[in-house]
C-alpha cells in the first residue's frame, strides 16, 4: 500500500530532484545551447489519443529492407514527442529530458538536437503526421518519434517507422519488466524503445475503506462502492478479469476469441456486483478512465481501477494505489505505455537516432524522468532509483502482475462484444451464463 508518508517521501524527493535540475540550467545558461529552440512554434492542442486507433487489418509489419545510403555527415537529429515532452513547459519533467538531450549533443561535439512538438493523436498528432510526411515530405521525416503502444502498432504495419534489428542489443537487455520488453516488439520484430509505461490498478480512500479484501469476488461480496469505465469501447477491465480467469483471446490462427466459461463467470461477478450494491447505475456514465478518475477526485466514488499515471501524477492525499486483485489465485492488470521508434529512412541518421534512443532510455535518465513525469519505469533498475520504500514494493508488484494490453486488431474485435455483454448483465437484462453464449456467437459471426 502506498501510504500518506510514501507520498510525502515522494513529493518531497520530486520537488528536491527540480530544485537540482533548475540549479543545473542556471548555470549552463550562459553557454550557448546545441538545441534548435523554435520547436514551440509548432505545438497543437493536446488531444487524448483513441485507445486502439484505426483497425489495422494488414497481417505483417511492412518491414522496409531497403534504406537510404548517404556519406553525407550527420550534424543533428529531429525527434518528434507529444505536448507532456515539451521541453518549454519549464515543468520537472520537460528539464530532466532537455538536460539528457543536452549531455548527448555535447558528448557528439556539439550535435543539433531539434524537438518538434505535436498533438499526441487525432487530426496533426503525432501518428496523422508521421503518416502525411512520409507521403508528402520524407525528407522532413523525424528520425525519433515517441509514440503510444496502439500507435506504434500502426506505424510499424504501415511501413512508417523501421526495425532496429541488428542495430542495438538493448531490447535483449534482461533488465526490462515483461510487458514493457512486448512493448517493443511487433510479430517478432523490434520496432521501439520503451521508456514510460502505465497499468491498471485499484485507487481507493483508506478512511471510507479500511480493510480491502484480498480478492475480486470478496471485494463485491462485501458491496464495497467500485467504479470502471462500462462503457468504454475497448472493456479493458473485464477483458482484464476474462484474462485473470484463463480466457484466450486469439486461437491457434491468431484470430480474436472468446470463451463460454470463463466469460461467464467475469459475467456473474458482475451480476453479484450489482447485488451486493458494489456495482451502481452511475457506471453507465463512464466511457473513459478518465472520467471515472474525474468521478473519484469529485468523491462520487471511492474505489476506482485506473491508470497508474492518474494516481503518479497527481499522488492525491486522501488516497492509495494498490495492484489489481485476483479473480482466484492469479493477479492480473493490462498495460502499455510509450517508445521511441526509427522513423528516417536514412541509414547513417538510422544508426545516430539509435544511438540517441538508448541514451534516453539508460536507467539513471529514466528513472528521474519516470518520476517526475507520473509514469511506471520500463526498467527495474530505473525502479530502485525512485527511493520510496513503500512505493517500490507496490509499484514492483504492479509491473510484475501486468501484461501488454492485446493488439489493436484484438481489442477492436473483442471490446465492443464485451461491454455490451457487461451492459446487458449490470442491467439485469441477460442471465451471465447467456450473455457469454450470446458474445462468443455474436465474435464467431463476424
Amino acid at each position: 500500500m502506498v501510504n500518506k508518508d510514501d507520498r510525502k517521501a515522494l513529493k518531497r524527493f520530486v520537488r528536491l530532484m527540480g530544485l537540482g535540475v533548475v540549479m543545473a540550467m542556471l548555470v549552463s545558461a550562459c553557454a550557448q545551447l546545441p538545441f534548435d529552440f523554435p520547436w514551440w512554434t509548432d505545438n497543437l492542442p493536446t488531444t487524448t489519443p483513441k485507445p486502439g486507433g484505426e483497425q489495422v487489418t494488414t497481417p505483417t509489419p511492412q518491414v522496409i529492407e531497403e534504406t537510404e545510403v548517404t556519406d553525407a555527415p550527420v550534424t543533428g537529429l529531429t525527434i518528434w514527442v507529444p505536448p507532456e515532452m515539451d521541453p518549454s513547459t519549464g515543468s520537472l519533467a520537460s528539464q530532466v529530458f532537455s538536460e539528457q538531450l543536452q549531455l548527448f549533443s555535447e558528448q557528439k561535439d556539439g550535435l543539433e538536437i531539434t524537438v518538434r512538438v505535436k498533438a499526441a493523436g487525432g487530426t496533426g498528432g503525432l501518428l496523422d503526421a508521421l503518416t502525411a510526411t512520409s507521403a508528402a515530405a520524407p525528407d522532413v521525416l523525424p528520425d525519433l518519434i515517441a509514440l503510444t503502444r496502439p500507435d506504434l502498432e500502426i506505424a510499424a504495419l504501415k511501413g512508417l517507422i523501421y526495425s532496429v534489428e541488428g542495430l542495438t542489443d538493448i531490447p535483449d537487455d534482461s533488465d526490462w519488466y515483461g510487458f514493457t520488453k512486448d512493448m517493443a516488439l511487433l510479430q517478432g520484430e523490434t520496432f521501439g524503445f520503451p521508456f514510460a509505461a502505465d497499468s491498471l490498478v485499484l485507487v481507493y480512500r483508506p478512511e471510507i475503506i479500511s480493510d480491502v479484501p484480498a480478492t475480486f469476488p470478496e471485494l463485491i461480496e462485501n458491496g464495497v462502492g467500485f467504479g470502471f469505465s462500462a462503457e468504454s469501447d475497448q472493456a479493458l477491465f473485464p477483458l482484464t478479469l476474462y484474462m485473470a480467469m484463463g480466457g484466450a483471446v486469439q486461437d491457434n490462427q491468431r484470430r480474436p476469441m472468446l470463451e463460454v466459461e470463463p466469460l461467464a463467470e467475469v459475467f456473474r461477478l458482475f451480476q453479484a456486483g450489482i447485488g451486493s450494491g458494489t456495482f451502481s447505475d452511475a457506471l453507465s456514465q463512464y466511457q473513459s478512465s478518465g472520467q471515472v478518475w474525474t468521478a473519484f477526485k469529485d468523491q462520487q466514488i471511492d474505489m476506482v481501477v485506473t491508470w497508474t499515471s492518474n494516481y503518479l501524477k497527481e499522488l492525491p492525499e486522501d488516497a492509495v494505489m494498490i495492484p489489481l486483485l485476483p479473480v482466484t489465485d492469479t493477479a492480473v492488470s493490462l498495460g502499455t505505455g510509450m517508445s521511441w521508434a526509427v522513423a528516417t529512412p536514412v541509414e547513417n541518421r538510422q544508426a545516430l537516432a539509435v544511438e540517441l534512443a538508448e541514451f534516453l532510455v539508460q536507467p539513471e535518465f529514466l528513472s528521474d524522468w519516470t518520476l517526475a513525469a507520473g509514469y511506471l519505469p520500463t526498467r527495474p533498475s530505473a525502479l530502485e532509483g525512485w527511493g520510496v520504500p513503500g512505493l517500490l514494493g507496490e509499484i514492483s508488484q504492479i509491473e510484475l502482475i501486468t501484461r501488454l494490453r492485446p493488439s489493436n486488431d484484438l481489442t477492436a474485435s473483442l471490446g465492443p462484444i464485451l461491454r455490451e455483454g457487461t451492459r446487458q448483465v449490470l442491467l439485469g437484462v441477460i442471465d451471465p451464463a447467456q450473455a457469454a453464449q450470446v458474445a462468443v456467437e455474436n465474435l464467431e459471426e463476424r
